[in-house]
């Protein structure tokens, strides 16, 4: 705890509380993008992020849309950016007259004052470094009144094993972990992860 004065009193604040601690970082950020081959192209080509694993055709856990392509690219240090494109959610491509908060000149060049396009954030994926952090959180939530999903592990594969929320405005948040300890890593290849049988032409040797 910290303490600040406040007309001569002293306030005290709070910095920590039960799960202080036990999250360890940003497992992923995940991106609604229109376009998977120039989002491709954009993130590796100019940015510099790795590919490291491409899905397709799933359902999105709770989230009534269907994700017809993923894309993640490591950011560096372990820490992954997804990419989506969706079906049964779109993204708006008419901007906006509604001013915005800060002049988008000078924020985003060539974007003029009175147009504002929205793009959609879609959630955090906070990290924890086992199973057993992500049962306690989901116990620990849960005794704090916060509807959770299931634990959804991949078995099948050595992939993020997640466990779905939201916060109080109703954005959607993960708790994720690799479980690294898990001996399912043992025979993990890194080709393991490209399961999209038609990926988009930026991730062909040889595109069509």
């Amino acid at each position: 705890m910290t303490t600040e004065a406040t007309d001569s009193k002293p306030v005290i604040l709070t910095q920590a509380g039960a799960a202080t601690g036990r999250l360890a970082g940003v497992n992923h950020l995940q991106l609604i993008v229109s376009d998977m081959d120039a989002s491709v192209r954009f993130y590796r080509d100019v940015l510099g992020l790795t590919v490291v694993r491409t899905t397709a055709d799933y359902p999105a856990p709770g989230r009534g849309y269907q994700i017809l392509k993923n894309t993640f690219l490591d950011m560096g240090n372990g820490n992954l950016l997804s990419l989506i494109v969706v079906g049964g959610a779109g993204i708006s491509d008419t901007p906006t007259t509604a001013e915005p908060s800060v002049s988008a000149e000078w924020l985003w060049p060539g974007v003029p004052e009175n147009q504002w396009t929205p793009r959609k954030f879609d959630h955090v994926a906070f990290n924890v470094d086992s199973h057993d952090d992500v049962v306690w959180f989901r116990d620990h939530l849960q005794a704090c009144g916060v509807k959770t999903s299931k634990i959804i592990a991949r078995d099948h594969e050595a992939w993020v094993e997640s466990l779905y929320f939201y916060d109080p405005d109703g954005i959607p948040l993960e708790i994720a972990t690799f479980d690294l300890g898990n001996p399912k890593w043992e025979k993990h290849q890194p080709t393991d992860w490209f399961r999209d049988p038609n990926p988009v032409p930026a991730l062909r040797v040889n595109p069509a």
